[in-house]
C-alpha cells in the first residue's frame, strides 16, 4: 500500500516539474455543419435591417393575403336557373261589327204572306166560325216579316182558309178584314194603317186568328 502511494507522489511531482503552457488554445475541431463564430458577420446594436417591413405593414399584408387567399380559394358556385321565355298574351282581335241592312224577303208581299201559311186549306165560299170569347186579330206585315195585332174580335166571323202558322206551328184561321169597317174595328191604330199602306194594302187585308178549342164552325 505504501508502495502505491509513493508511486503516485512521484508521478505528481514529475508533472509539476514541467512548465505550464499558456498560449493559444488548441482549436476545437468543428463539425462539417457548424460555422465558426468568427465567420459570422458582425452585427452592431445600431444596425436595423432595412428590408424588414413594419409590424403594422406585415399585419396588414398578412390580413390582405389571407383575405385574398380566401377569396381566391373559395369556389364560386353559380346556379344556372333556366329562364322560361314568357310571351305577352296575344291580343284578342275585336270582332268587327257588321251592320246588315234589313232587306225584304224574296217574292211579292202576297207570296211572303203565303209562305207563312203551311198546309193551307181554302174554304170557298168562306165559312162562318164562332168565338165564344174575344180573340186577337193579327195581320202579317210582309215588309218586316212580323205579325202586328189589329184588335180583338168575338162572336161570328168569316174564315176563308185554315192553315198552320210557320214558326209558332199553331193552327190558325184566315180572316178577311176591310180596314176600319169589319168586326167593330173602325178606328184601328194609325201606325198599323200606315204599315198596311206601305205594304200596298189600303182597302182590305188577309188577317188571321189563332185557333183555340172553343173556336168552332157555326
Amino acid at each position: 500500500m505504501r508502495r502505491w502511494y509513493l508511486l503516485l507522489m512521484v508521478l505528481v511531482l514529475a508533472g509539476c516539474g514541467q512548465p505550464m503552457q499558456i498560449g493559444t488554445p488548441t482549436p476545437v475541431q468543428l463539425l462539417p455543419t457548424q460555422v465558426p463564430i468568427s465567420a459570422l458577420p458582425s452585427v452592431t446594436a445600431n444596425t436595423v435591417p432595412s428590408a424588414a417591413p413594419p409590424t403594422q405593414a406585415i399585419t396588414e399584408l398578412d390580413e390582405t393575403s389571407v383575405v385574398t387567399a380566401t377569396s381566391t380559394i373559395t369556389p364560386t358556385v353559380t346556379l344556372e336557373v333556366p329562364v322560361t321565355a314568357t310571351r305577352p298574351p296575344a291580343a284578342t282581335p275585336t270582332p268587327a261589327v257588321i251592320v246588315v241592312p234589313l232587306t225584304q224577303p224574296p217574292g211579292t208581299n202576297e207570296q211572303r204572306w203565303r209562305a207563312q201559311e203551311q198546309d193551307r186549306k181554302v174554304h170557298d165560299p168562306p165559312r162562318i166560325y164562332v168565338a165564344p170569347s174575344t180573340v186577337t186579330l193579327w195581320w202579317y206585315d210582309p215588309l218586316i216579316s212580323q205579325s202586328v195585332p189589329i184588335g180583338t174580335i168575338g162572336g161570328e166571323f168569316p174564315v176563308q182558309a185554315e192553315f198552320t202558322l210557320r214558326g209558332a206551328q199553331q193552327a190558325a184561321l184566315e180572316v178577311p178584314y176591310r180596314i176600319n169597317n169589319d168586326f167593330g174595328l173602325t178606328a184601328i191604330s194609325e201606325a198599323v194603317r200606315e204599315r198596311m199602306k206601305a205594304a200596298g194594302y189600303t182597302q182590305s187585308v188577309e188577317a188571321y186568328v189563332l185557333r183555340t178549342a172553343d173556336i168552332h164552325p157555326k
